[in-house]
């Protein structure tokens, strides 16, 4: 069986959005969806009285069941499983994402039972989850509506090979052009200077570029800070892609204060894809 894409399911409008993008690459990369509701308030033999707990988990089961039937009425021919977790949301997605696709979570999410609030579950599971992460706020569009451009932010380190090969793949599904941005968050100083960083950016992305040639590429040298031209960039953007590195010996990965503030303030959904030194 493929390994599934897992939602975050929280009852919030931002959990519903991240649903809505979720089902959309399942039905173009023909994957099945999980939909995953942790909550440490289920665990057997707690704190919460048996026949409050049936009724807890009876609600809870309920909002699954509502999910899943909201997904089904969109894409009619998904394949959509449901699972409660009796876990804490953050530690239940991780735990998920050992075996899944990408895993998608809510962003600011104020409603809901524990709430996908980014800052403390949604930046847990982007920080700590084994697969790619697609973080998805209200604001954003829904997928059938969003510009026709991914925009990959690349420091030019090693090992952003999967990042690259993400945002190519998801491309070549949506027929959406890439601009591969890399930010020096200075003044070049001579054109020379400039053209050395094109020339650099443009091989990182030849190999993908054999693969897929019938994606659309642009890159774009930006002297603005990364955090500055990848925010400004998602502005026309149906995502961002980014790399996170693994951090070693540790469990998860570095964000870092870039990717820390593309989250926070993109205008469009974010991916945080794991690298390797």
């Amino acid at each position: 069986m493929s390994a599934p894409i897992v939602v975050g399911i929280d009852g919030s409008a931002h959990a519903w959005r991240g649903l809505d993008w979720a089902a959309d690459r399942a039905v173009r990369h023909r994957l099945p969806l999980l939909l995953v509701h942790g909550s440490r308030a289920l665990v057997p033999d707690g704190p919460i009285p048996p026949d409050a707990l049936r009724r807890l988990v009876a609600e809870r089961e309920d909002l699954l069941a509502e999910a899943r039937q909201y997904a089904f009425k969109i894409h009619p021919d998904l394949d959509i499983e449901t699972r409660l977790v009796p876990e804490d949301p953050g530690r239940a997605l991780v735990g998920e994402s050992e075996h899944a696709d990408l895993v998608t979570v809510g962003s600011r999410g104020l409603g809901g039972f524990e709430g996908l609030l980014f800052g403390s579950v949604g930046l847990y599971v982007a920080a700590h989850a084994r697969c790619p992460v697609l973080v998805v706020s209200r604001q954003a569009p829904f997928p059938a509506d969003a510009p026709e451009e991914i925009v990959i932010g690349l420091e030019g380190s090693a090992g952003e090979d999967a990042v690259v090969e993400w945002a190519f793949a998801e491309a070549a599904t949506r027929d959406a052009r890439i601009l591969a941005l890399h930010a020096v968050g200075r003044e070049f100083g001579s054109p020379r200077r400039r053209v050395i960083e094109d020339m650099e950016l443009s091989q990182a992305l030849a190999g993908m570029r054999e693969r897929f040639p019938d994606v659309p590429v642009d890159h774009l040298v930006s002297d603005r800070t990364p955090a500055q031209a990848l925010v400004e960039a998602s502005e026309n953007a149906a995502l961002v892609v980014v790399g996170a590195r693994r951090r070693r010996g540790l469990a998860g990965m570095a964000l870092g204060r870039v990717n820390h503030a593309v989250l926070h303030h993109a205008h469009s959904p974010v991916v945080v894809v794991p690298t390797r030194d």
